[in-house]
């Protein structure tokens, strides 16, 4: 098998053909969430239109960490009450690439399989195994285009007996993240508010989606230190041109960079990786967990320390010369800078 063209994916969710086993990747992490969700659904209504009833089982990466055995027992083991089972399995520290790799060659299963990652590379192993496997599919997950963002703000709507004009849709779209998820949720928000009306406004919009910058700020530190330095620069001009200032993008860059800095040393110290993710006050739930274990496999110590260093620099800079157009293009060179660093260890 080969990576499901982007034509075709919508299609093989909605679909499902007769695939063991499933790979859904990519950079937005919220699509592969929902990818995963729906397929999971359509697989369990495929069984049941086929007479079986459906167990559908989550497998996190702290689940195989307390029992290895536990995917290929769910996988090769029929469910005490004779259902099928879907899979979903998030491709974290604790699953063992090889391992899987055996598993398999071992179909037919008694489980369907869902493998939720990251963004992997064309030569990362995971994805390798299941664009060449004859029963599994690669499914990528990439940034939502204007295109894919009108496809799900119009699916909503309609479900909603909703509508907004050309320009009203365009003003959304400017206002919406890189992360499918949190799209959804604030257009889902935006629909609850206006429900009653005839059409949204671009008055609803800035009533609904006030705390957007905050997400805008999340994603575009995320995506920089994931390694996706064109994310997260498309994410800054979307946010800068909703007036967004760039001073409190670098701070919380900063402060991300020392929570990172601290995990370091303490995995220095003898501390895991997982261990570190727990340890964070506020608690890091979700996609928030999942990057930050990310970042923390891509930025070493003393990497983290010469990034601290060159923020803060940059950042006196900006506030001796008080320059917003200037701020901007600093920030823009920072943010290339330190994605770009990161996009290459990941290789």
């Amino acid at each position: 098998m080969v990576a499901i063209k982007p034509s075709d994916i919508d299609r093989l969710i909605k679909s499902p053909s007769a695939y063991d086993a499933y790979l859904i990747f990519g950079p937005d992490n919220g699509l592969v969430s929902e990818r995963a969700k729906f397929l999971s659904q359509n697989l369990a209504a495929k069984a049941k239109r086929q007479g079986a009833e459906t167990e559908q089982i989550t497998i996190l990466n702290d689940d195989l960490s307390a029992n290895p055995e536990r995917l290929s027992l769910d996988l090769k083991t029929i469910s005490m009450f004779g259902e099928r089972k879907v899979l979903r399995v998030t491709a974290g520290t604790a699953l063992s690439v090889n391992n899987l790799e055996a598993l398999l060659k071992e179909t037919p299963f008694e489980a369907d399989l869902i493998i939720e990652a990251g963004d992997l590379k064309k030569t990362a192993k995971l994805r390798k195994i299941f664009e060449s496997g004859k029963t599994t599919a690669a499914i990528p997950c990439y940034t939502d285009n204007n295109a894919a963002l009108h496809n799900l703000i119009q699916d909503i709507l309609n479900e909603n007996k909703l509508v907004l004009s050309k320009e009203t849709e365009q003003y959304l779209i400017s206002r919406l993240g890189a992360d499918r998820g949190l799209s959804r949720k604030e257009i889902e928000k935006l629909a609850l508010y206006a429900m009653g009306k005839d059409q949204i406004t671009i008055e609803d919009i800035d009533n609904i989606l006030s705390d957007m910058s905050e997400i805008a700020m999340d994603q575009i530190i995320a995506q920089t230190l994931l390694g996706n330095p064109q994310i997260a620069l498309n994410q800054l001009s979307r946010a800068i041109s909703t007036g967004l200032n760039p001073a409190p993008i670098f701070l919380s860059l900063l402060r991300q960079l020392e929570k990172l800095h601290k995990g370091a040393l303490s995995i220095s110290n003898g501390a895991t990786i997982d261990t570190v993710a727990k340890s964070q006050r506020p608690p890091l739930y979700f996609e928030r967990r999942d990057n930050f274990i990310k970042q923390l496999n891509i930025w070493h110590e003393d990497h983290l320390a010469h990034a601290i260093h060159k923020v803060q620099e940059i950042m006196g800079k900006a506030r001796r010369r008080n320059n917003p157009t200037l701020e901007i293009c600093e920030l823009e060179q920072l943010l290339l800078s330190l994605g770009g660093f990161a996009k290459n260890k990941k290789r």
